[in-house]
């Protein structure tokens, strides 16, 4: 079956999510989405709260929607996060590196979240070490489009990292920050190991109503145009609509 999924979310559990657990379930469940991957902030967290948060997503989980817990890391480095897909551990220090090896100790998937904020400049080490990073952040890139400093940044990291796959992420911590997206792949069942089995092998799609791309983010530079100039065309409209709803009456 065709699923559809939105990675990294925040609950209430982080000290800047604004819905529960349970209510990002029904959020979600009502936009058509099969799936979360939450990701909270590894400094909000404890073993308790860890808990609290694999049994809250057991309890928003039914046969027709899943919640994966997970955990993002923030790391020593400034700006640099490690979401982990289904992480439950906590790190023993805050260096990248070891995120990355307590997120595949976890059985997880080591994504590197919203690069822009380290201006797509990532040491080769740490993308040899990551499974996927995040091409799309719709809270730190915007909605709509990803950003064409993503299409450089990527295929920068794809040539000290052959096997990096890419990911749009939601990066949701309020109501308004949505935008559907999402990350659709075919399962056999709608369990977190079918999922992070497709994350790894790459056999997934990300797509909204704008954009399409499969795991590799190999766009075509015809592609690469349009999506310039979409980017640009969009941008001009929500000026102008920014300046319609200022003009005085």
């Amino acid at each position: 079956m065709r699923i559809r999924g939105a990675l990294h979310v925040h609950s209430t559990m982080s000290h800047d999510g604004t819905l529960t657990v349970a209510e990002l379930a029904r959020f979600y469940a009502q936009r058509g989405f099969d799936f979360i991957a939450i990701g909270e902030h590894s400094q909000d967290m404890d073993d308790r709260k860890l808990r609290a948060l694999v049994e809250q997503s057991a309890a928003a989980s039914h046969p027709g929607f899943l919640v994966i817990p997970g955990i993002e890391y923030t790391c020593d480095v400034p700006g640099m996060h490690i979401f982990g897909l289904g992480s439950l551990l906590l790190a023993e220090d805050s260096r990248p590196l070891t995120a990355i090896h307590t997120i595949h100790e976890s059985d997880g998937y080591a994504v590197l979240a919203h690069p822009r904020r380290l201006g797509w400049q990532c040491p080769a080490e740490l993308v040899g070490a990551i499974d996927a990073v995040e091409i799309w952040n719709v809270g730190y890139d915007g909605k709509y489009l990803p950003s064409v400093q993503a299409i450089r940044g990527f295929r920068q990291m794809k040539a000290a990292n052959s096997k990096l796959l890419g990911v749009a992420s939601h990066d949701l911590h309020r109501q308004p920050g949505f935008y559907d997206v999402g990350i659709e792949m075919e399962v056999v069942a709608l369990e977190r190991a079918a999922v992070l089995t497709n994350m790894r092998a790459g056999t997934y799609k990300i797509s909204s109503r704008y954009f399409s791309s499969g795991s590799h983010f190999d766009i075509s530079w015809m592609q690469s145009a349009f999506l310039r100039l979409l980017s640009v065309q969009i941008s001009r409209a929500r000026q102008v609509r920014s300046l319609v709803v200022r003009w005085p009456a």
